[in-house]
């Protein structure tokens, strides 16, 4: 039982720096300008070239300026299809995070919420979290999970 308790106490401490993602709309910041580069090691793309993640660096003067950027399909649409971009923030106060290990993602499918895509996300004091978020084509929603 001890053992237990202890497994569920390092899942939530690890898991509980991910609670205070949100996501957003990509805003005006996102532009080609703030993508970081090399583009080749900080953007991949998933499910055929339908969706794209990037990192997003606001000011390269400034030590946590990242932001992660997802390029999706919204659902079809007179005229469509379409793309929007959704943003993932560290939160709604301090908005940014040290770095997105773009280069590390990985995703699967998973038929219930659409493509799920796990990556590490670095802050400026050291600590490493991996952020996981789910892509749903159908639908148009991207979600933390």
């Amino acid at each position: 039982m001890r053992f237990l308790t202890m497994i569920g106490a390092a899942t939530l401490a690890f898991s509980a720096p991910a609670q205070a993602f949100i996501t957003a709309p990509c805003g005006p910041e996102f532009t080609p300008l703030t993508i970081t580069e090399p583009w080749e090691e900080n953007s991949q793309t998933f499910a055929n070239g339908a969706i794209r993640i990037f990192e997003m660096f606001i000011d390269p003067n400034v030590a946590s300026g990242a932001a992660l950027g997802i390029l999706h399909p919204l659902p079809a649409m007179d005229g469509g299809p379409y793309r929007t971009c959704t943003a993932i923030y560290a939160g709604p106060e301090f908005r940014f995070f040290g770095q997105a290990h773009v280069a590390e993602a990985t995703a699967v499918y998973d038929a219930s919420v659409g493509l799920i895509v796990t990556l590490p996300v670095s802050f400026v004091d050291g600590s490493r979290v991996l952020l996981r978020f789910a892509v749903n084509q159908a639908t148009g929603v991207v979600s933390l999970l």
